[in-house]
């Protein structure tokens, strides 16, 4: 029946549709976490170029993440 593929195809949509916000919520999570972490870094000793080298972020990205977190 039309009305059965109507409510399986928005169901669909639903379930990808929350799948997408959890993934985009599980990234900006993640996201988070790596600039405490490099924070942290710095805190110990680690340049922000060595990091850098390690993530896909810029060493003015990082830079501007870590003095958003206070350290300069």
């Amino acid at each position: 029946m039309p009305g059965d593929d109507t409510s399986r195809a928005d169901a669909e949509f639903q379930l990808a549709a929350t799948r997408y916000e959890d993934a985009r919520k599980q990234e900006e999570d993640a996201r988070v976490a790596l600039f405490d972490a490099a924070a942290k870094a710095v805190r110990s000793g680690t340049s922000v170029e060595e990091l850098a080298a390690e993530t896909p972020f810029s060493a003015a990205e990082l830079r501007r993440q870590v003095r958003d977190r206070g350290i300069d």
